[in-house]
């Protein structure tokens, strides 16, 4: 594949590239049951392409001068992204502050989990148990909800205001397309549902050839440190209610919830 240039208009069709990927996973299916859930994912996908010609964005490929542009408004709308290695290790914190007795199972979780890549990807049974640490600790109010919180912000804004700099036109949209002042407009960009917005926004920022941070288009954190030892007097438990944002202090994390 040629390199891509400053100087180029890249064509994205979110489908199509959300068809083509399915495709790919498909092949490296390893179980009837994925091969079946993919299959069933890429033929909704190509009822769809087949049912209505496709929007088709057209992005610029940005400059070393675009590129500080972008984060120069990026870091204005106090985005900030501090990184999975960061957000596991105040997780971690968190849960060491409140010593529950089952810290030592605790910590293995994360740590499976981290070695996943993300939780999705982790064992079926780390799966199910992530929801309730991570519930749990956003509860207690601690570093790792704030910085939670910071990266669900910037993952929500970051594709917003690389529409605004890399988004150039598009092709069968029903609305019309205007920029000023070398950025697309808010009431363009308000024609686009968020997740075509998120799509196109995550897609230009891939072609500036970003950060780790930014190539995860995904919330999901993932951190490689090795887990800290519980102390051996923690003698407290912890437990997240069902639907409860509130917790307390003389219950038990659920390792299975």
């Amino acid at each position: 594949m040629l390199p891509i240039s400053a100087k180029d208009v890249v064509r994205f069709t979110p489908r199509v590239e959300l068809l083509n990927w399915l495709q790919a996973r498909l092949d490296e299916a390893t179980t009837d049951e994925q091969r079946e859930a993919l299959g069933r994912q890429i033929g909704k996908v190509q009822d769809e392409i087949d049912a209505a010609p496709q929007p088709v964005y057209l992005l610029a490929v940005a400059s070393h001068l675009q590129r500080a542009a972008f984060r120069r408004d990026l870091t204005a709308t106090g985005a900030t992204y501090a990184g999975d290695a960061t957000l596991y290790a105040a997780l971690r914190e968190d849960l060491e502050a409140v010593a529950p007795v089952n810290l030592t199972e605790l910590l293995a979780i994360v740590d499976e989990v981290e070695a996943a890549g993300r939780p999705a990807d982790a064992a079926p049974e780390v799966r199910d148990r992530w929801p309730g640490i991570t519930r749990v600790a956003r509860a207690l109010g601690g570093r790792f909800a704030a910085l939670e919180g910071d990266q669900e912000f910037y993952l929500s804004v970051a594709p917003i205001v690389a529409c605004r700099h890399f988004l150039l036109g598009w092709e069968n949209v029903d609305a019309p397309f205007a920029r000023r002042g070398n950025l697309t407009t808010d009431e363009t960009l308000a024609a686009l549902e968020e997740g075509e917005m998120q799509a196109i926004g995550f897609k230009a920022m891939n072609l500036m050839r970003p950060t780790k941070a930014l190539e995860k288009n995904s919330a999901s954190p993932s951190r490689s440190a090795s887990s800290p030892r519980p102390s051996r007097t923690a003698q407290k438990h912890l437990t997240a209610p069902r639907g409860s944002s509130t917790e307390s202090a003389t219950s038990e994390i659920p390792a299975s919830a």
